[in-house]
C-alpha cells in the first residue's frame, strides 16, 4: 500500500502534495508519495478544479464523485474518490509516472 493512499469505506482517499503554474497538469508517484502538476495558478480555486477535473476525466468518473475533502486553500490536498480502489488509480495514473 502506498502511504499517500488510503482505503476507505467509499473509495480512496489520496494525499497530494499540488504544484500550481506547471507546464501540464500530471500526477507523480515516487517513493510512496503523491504529487500532482497543475497548469492553473492557484488564484480563485482554479488548481481545486483542475484536480478534480483532471482526475474524474482520467479515472472515468463523474467529478461528483472526486472531490477535496481537506486543504482547499494548502498544497497539501486530501482527495476523496468514490468507488475507486487504490489499484485502480495507480493504473490510471500509471503512464503519468
Amino acid at each position: 500500500m502506498t502511504p499517500s493512499i488510503v482505503s476507505t469505506r467509499d473509495g480512496t482517499r489520496i494525499t497530494i502534495h499540488v504544484i500550481p503554474n506547471a507546464k501540464e497538469t500530471k500526477v507523480l508517484e515516487r517513493d510512496g508519495s503523491i504529487t500532482m502538476r497543475v497548469h492553473v495558478p492557484p488564484a480563485n480555486r482554479k488548481a481545486n478544479r483542475e484536480i478534480v477535473g483532471w482526475l474524474s476525466k482520467k479515472l472515468g468518473k463523474p467529478s461528483s464523485q472526486v472531490g477535496i475533502v481537506a486543504g482547499t486553500r494548502s498544497r497539501m490536498k486530501f482527495v476523496e474518490i468514490i468507488g475507486t480502489r487504490e489499484k485502480d488509480f495507480l493504473e490510471a495514473i500509471g503512464n503519468e509516472r
